[in-house]
């Protein structure tokens, strides 16, 4: 009866707390669900919401690639194909010219000017003072007003001319030459820079500036054929060639053209032509093919698919998710989802790192593509107006980000996964593009494999440029391919390589803050950190030699047997360095830093035993203080597992035996006894190795101090003491938490046997003569 009243007393207990534990599991698995439809939704907002196809790759004078088909009926008005048409009307409209009123009339002021001048200087000086040398040129110098336009006239050619001349013969050429001017100026005068105008169309005067008899008498001549008219005429008119040159001289200036070309009435001419045109507008229905391949690339070909794309974008920013565009999208982003959730599922299983590795993928995956979503947005608002940087701006996206970033911090297969990844979504946004698949996944992958356990930041540097080389080429391939033209080749490999660089410096910019945030030692860390000028090291080299040297032993067994197991070997030695740090606190207390006082022999077990558990505390605080990476941490706390403390242990129970003065019998059946005294303090306060690198650090600091009390270095003797030291710690548990399989168990002992074995060697004694 007592028994069943316990029972059905425990059992609600029982069913409780298994009630509570299945309830916990199912809110961690729904957390996981949680997030991982977050991580999808996450990628369709920043890559996909509110976005049409990336714009098509189009350039001015080559030849299209493939061909473009209207997925819906549309039509624009076409502004290319009006400016065509206006330019055409503007070529046909020929240039009007308005007729100047007769410029003579400044001149015959001129003449009478003139002539007045000349009979008073006749009146004042020739006849009162015949001597008088001064002439009619000096006198109308001072005495004439020149017009604007007469300012060069040859006062000498006029002076010689009245000299030589009588009134009436004067009186006579000048009417003559007037009437000349006249019938010139009636036929219309033009000047020098509208010859080649006016050559090559007709004249439109306008009609309000001359009567409709005037514009019967015209047959315009320009400035230099109305030169010529003049000097003929007045050649005609006398016979005396000097007294004819003098007279052209005076009166070429009187010519001037008198047709001007009135760009304000040509222009109201060319707009009223245009105004009176209809805009055209280019239709194109469902199914129509807008480019075919290997069609020349006009301005027109452009100025139509840009309207087609902005007809594409404002049918997705109408439904920004309930569009056909997006749901696609959204479709082919589920089929990934659902691929890294098999990936998850049976690829990282067993893996006890697993959270870590999807966390920091995930936030790689979604850093990479807003820094892809920024470069696209900003780089279509600054390619408006050009279409070359327009076609080469997928070059300006730094597909190998994400990528390298995974392979250098988590592994390879993760990487390439996340490239895998990255090159479909980014091709979604390119119209399912399988061209721009393959020539982003490839340097991807590339990029991956050079990257994978880079020990440097230089390397790694390299490995990003590498990635972009191979983009490059993979570019210039397909635009040759396309019979692109050199100059655009030559931009997309310039561009390719300069962003396969700056992937490189950003990478390693970002580099350290991912390992701060997801507590991730790289490569390249771990090589830093083996520099023995590490403060620490130097203090261990000068405080602590023994522990010094010690460690350096246990870096050469573990990196060794790490090696031989496929594990990590470096992140063995460097964590071995530092994994008795601790002991710098209080360095005389352990046997290696010794040098003949032994500080034990005044203290009791128990106290010895609190002295060198300390050890790990105290080394965890100083790896602490230094900010050393986090599997250092974790290495200095498991690198004694819970293991006994067996020389003070029985130091204890030989205390406890002699303060209790038991016989013999106890005396023999004391290893048979272990609990008699309370092993906990005798005991390091853990936790057991949890991983390959630890388990191999934790048998490798037992063995190589075990190796120092060996009385004769033979290959028997090392085999049996590592055997007899993996044995006993087996036996105790400490690897229950352990992945290491017992084949890899074997292959650590042969490796510490090898390494032993050349560190114990003997040597031939030299004669001491």
């Amino acid at each position: 009866m007592s028994g069943r009243k316990t029972l059905h007393r425990k059992n609600p207990k029982f069913l409780h707390g298994l009630f509570r534990k299945l309830v916990d599991i199912k809110k961690l698995d729904l957390l996981k669900y949680f997030l991982f439809i977050f991580f999808g939704i996450t990628i369709l907002i920043i890559s996909f919401l509110g976005r049409g196809n990336e714009p098509r790759k189009l350039i001015l004078k080559e030849y299209a690639k493939e061909r473009v088909v209207a997925e819906f009926p549309f039509s624009y008005e076409s502004f290319i194909s009006n400016q065509e048409k206006k330019k055409s009307i503007q070529a046909k409209t020929p240039p009007i010219f308005i007729k100047l009123d007769n410029p003579l009339s400044d001149l015959i002021n001129l003449i009478e000017e003139i002539n007045n001048l000349y009979a008073s200087h006749e009146i004042n000086y020739s006849k009162k003072n015949p001597d008088d040398q001064f002439s009619f040129k000096d006198f109308i110098k001072e005495e004439i007003i020149l017009i604007e336009e007469f300012e060069e006239i040859d006062l000498e050619s006029i002076s010689t001319l009245y000299e030589n001349t009588s009134s009436r013969e004067r009186n006579k050429l000048f009417d003559e030459t007037i009437s000349e001017l006249e019938n010139l100026y009636k036929i219309g005068i033009y000047n020098e820079q509208t010859a080649n105008l006016v050559r090559s169309k007709h004249i439109i005067l306008g009609i309000n500036k001359i009567s409709e008899d005037e514009i019967t008498k015209l047959s315009p001549i320009d400035y230099n054929e109305s030169l010529i008219s003049l000097k003929l005429a007045i050649d005609s008119l006398t016979r005396d060639k000097f007294e004819s040159e003098l007279l052209f001289n005076m009166f070429r200036f009187g010519l001037k053209p008198n047709l001007i070309f009135s760009e304000s009435d040509t222009q109201a001419a060319i707009n009223d032509a245009i105004s009176d045109l209809d805009p055209i507008i280019l239709s194109f229905n469902q199914g129509d093919t807008l480019i075919a391949p290997g069609q020349l690339i006009t301005p027109l070909e452009i100025e139509k698919i840009k309207f087609y794309e902005e007809q594409e974008n404002k049918r997705v920013s109408d439904k920004l998710i309930f569009n056909e565009l997006f749901l696609k999208r959204a479709f082919i982003v589920s089929i990934l989802l659902i691929i890294i959730s098999l990936f998850i599922r049976y690829g990282l299983r067993d893996n006890p790192n697993k959270n870590r590795i999807l966390s920091l993928s995930a936030t790689a995956i979604i850093l990479y593509l807003i820094i892809a979503r920024l470069i696209l947005e900003f780089g279509e608002i600054i390619s408006i107006n050009n279409d070359s940087l327009l076609a080469i701006l997928p070059n300006f996206v730094p597909i190998a980000l994400a990528p390298i970033l995974i392979a250098v911090l988590i592994g390879a297969f993760p990487a390439i996964l996340s490239t895998f990844i990255v090159s479909i979504i980014f091709c979604l946004g390119f119209d399912n593009s399988l061209d721009l698949f393959l020539i982003t996944f490839l340097p991807g992958v590339v990029g991956v494999y050079a990257s994978f356990n880079s020990r440097s930041r230089s390397k790694l540097l390299r490995a990003c440029l590498l990635s972009g080389l191979v983009s490059a080429l993979g570019y210039a391939i397909l635009s040759i391919i396309a019979d692109n033209s050199v100059a655009f080749i030559s931009q997309q490999i310039v561009c390719s390589i300069t962003i396969g660089f700056l992937t490189g410096v950003i990478v390693v910019g970002m580099l350290s803050a991912f390992e701060q945030v997801f507590k991730i030692t790289t490569n390249i860390t771990l090589l830093e950190l083996t520099d023995f000028n590490h403060p620490i090291l130097r203090r261990m080299q000068m405080e602590a030699p023994g522990t010094y040297h010690h460690s350096l032993m246990v870096a050469n067994l573990s990196e060794n047997a790490a090696d031989s197991i496929g594990s990590d070997p470096l992140l063995c030695r460097v964590c071995c360095l530092f994994h008795d740090i601790g002991k710098l606190v209080k360095p005389e207390y352990f046997s290696e830093n010794q040098r003949g006082i032994n500080p034990h022999d005044k203290k009791n077990p128990s106290m010895s035993a609190l002295v060198i558990k300390a050890h790990v505390k105290e080394g965890v605080e100083m790896a602490k203080e230094e900010k050393l990476p986090r599997i250092i941490i974790d290495i200095i706390k498991q690198h004694h597992g819970t293991s006994l403390i067996k020389y003070f242990f029985h130091q204890a129970k030989k205390q406890e035996y002699l303060e209790l003065n038991v016989n013999k019998a106890v005396k023999d059946n004391l290893a048979d006894e272990p609990n008699a005294l309370n092993e906990s303090t005798y005991r390091y306060d853990g936790p057991k190795p949890l991983f390959k690198e630890s388990a191999i650090i934790f048998f490798a600091d037992a063995v190589e101090a075990a190796s120092r009390t060996l009385k004769k270095v033979s290959q028997p003797a090392i085999e049996e003491m590592i055997e007899n030291i993996f044995n006993n710690r087996i036996e105790d548990g400490q690897l229950d938490q352990c992945p290491l399989t017992f084949m890899e168990l074997n292959q650590i002992k042969n490796s510490f046997t090898r390494t032993l074995l050349n560190m114990l060697h003997s040597r031939v004694e030299y004669p001491s003569n």
